[in-house]
């Protein structure tokens, strides 16, 4: 699969990846 982070936390440590199928 690919995807595209869209936003990431490094604090939280994760993100909003959409992914295009």
């Amino acid at each position: 699969k690919n995807g595209t982070v869209k936003w990431f936390n490094a604090e939280k440590g994760f993100g909003f990846i959409t992914s295009e199928d």
